[in-house]
């Protein structure tokens, strides 16, 4: 979509700069070395806490952001992770959530309390995200080494003792379990909606049993994934429709969702990646004749791909008898023209440039109300005013772009 093609009314500029110190947060962050002042200071001793760069009119409590100090591919020197949670915080402000992966191999406490300090001394809320092991063979997360009897307790008391092991800043402990097991690169090259299940009832129920403050979420879904039909794509690797994939969690574990705390969602914009938020739709992708038996349409107005995409997971949980949940955005955001340079593989001049980019952005967390004259003022439920969210965590902070 291309640019609005006028000026922002002046009462939103100064909205659409902040957004933009984001965008340019999630796009260029800390190469290495601190930034100049007064970007992300960082100081010897206690942190000089910086005014947040979104602005003390937005209900900075939700904001957040994706850190990827580690993501199983590519590992940021620890001497340098001061600077991104220095950064992440001037970008969420007071008691923002910061979203960091832990792989399975490296569930090393004393490592991983440098990152819980670092958050206590910045005052930052972090959300740990358990990730398995990345085969740089197959290019794909290995699925989670199974009990003799298919279940998976072994590996979730080594989470749960991890988790438990770490001093938290926080009262809650927010762990998300998995990624997006609906593809195939991220479960050992196929979904397996049965196996997840019990992968995510057995390592909920340690992680409560050893560590009572745990607060447990599900591993988010991608809404634009189709199904394959048990068929590879010519990546290799066969992928499920996220409604398919939690049908089949239920059939296998029937209360499997029972055990979370919190309801972890990818509301990305669609395109995906670069339409305003207005743009919704709801639409599951069935090829190589697959189909659903248990498929259920949803209400008008409910969508699944969009910024409000968590609503149609709300609703399919409701189909199974489950309350609502309170909603962790934990990866959201948009592409923009300008990491075509960055060498990211879903860039290019489809989206948008970075100051529209940013427009987006703003209207997603405030609305529109006027202040963005060409441009809709529904279709969608702005973030900050939505109670049911609780948190928005932006995808990403300086990772590498190829990922």
């Amino acid at each position: 979509m291309s640019r609005p093609t006028t000026e922002p009314p002046a009462a939103a500029t100064s909205l659409v700069l902040m957004a933009l110190g984001l965008i340019a947060l999630f796009l260029f962050g800390c190469r290495g070395n601190p930034p100049p002042a007064p970007l992300c200071p960082v100081v010897a001793g206690e942190p000089t806490i910086p005014e947040p760069l979104v602005g003390s009119q937005l209900d900075q409590g939700k904001l957040g952001i994706h850190l990827l100090l580690d993501d199983g591919r590519q590992a940021w020197p620890a001497a340098t992770w001061p600077v991104h949670l220095a950064c992440a915080r001037q970008a969420v402000g007071e008691w923002g959530y910061v979203t960091q992966l832990v792989r399975l191999d490296d569930l090393e406490p004393a490592r991983w309390q440098r990152f819980m300090d670092l958050a206590a001394e910045w005052h930052l809320t972090p959300i740990l995200r358990l990730a398995t092991t990345f085969d740089t063979a197959s290019g794909s997360w290995s699925a989670p080494p199974a009990d003799a009897a298919g279940r998976y307790q072994a590996v979730a008391a080594r989470y749960a003792r991890f988790v438990a092991a770490l001093h938290w800043p926080t009262a809650g402990h927010l762990v998300i379990v998995g990624n997006e097991p609906n593809h195939g690169n991220e479960w050992g090259g196929r979904p397996d909606p049965a196996a997840y299940a019990r992968f995510l009832a057995d390592t909920a129920d340690a992680l409560h049993a050893t560590d009572p403050a745990a607060r447990v979420l599900n591993a988010p879904f991608d809404a634009y994934t189709p199904h394959s039909g048990g068929q590879p794509f010519p990546d290799g690797f066969v992928y499920l429709d996220e409604e398919t994939f939690l049908d089949e969690m239920v059939a296998a574990v029937p209360d499997v969702f029972t055990r979370l705390d919190g309801w972890a969602s990818h509301a990305y914009p669609a395109g995906p990646f670069s339409e305003g938020p207005w743009q919704q739709s709801f639409q599951i992708d069935w090829l190589n004749n697959a189909t659903n038996p248990w498929h259920v349409p949803p209400p008008p107005g409910i969508y699944n791909r969009g910024v409000n995409g968590y609503e149609w997971e709300l609703f399919k949980l409701a189909t199974y008898g489950l309350p609502p949940l309170p909603v962790y955005i934990t990866e959201t955001g948009w592409r923009h023209a300008e990491t075509e340079e960055a060498r990211s593989p879903d860039s290019g001049a489809a989206l948008p440039d970075a100051e529209t980019a940013a427009v987006y952005l703003d209207l997603a967390l405030r609305g529109n109300s006027g202040r963005y004259p060409e441009l809709p003022e529904e279709g969608w439920t702005p973030w900050l005013a939505d109670p049911r969210v609780v948190a928005i965590t932006f995808f990403a902070l300086d990772g590498h772009p190829a990922w």
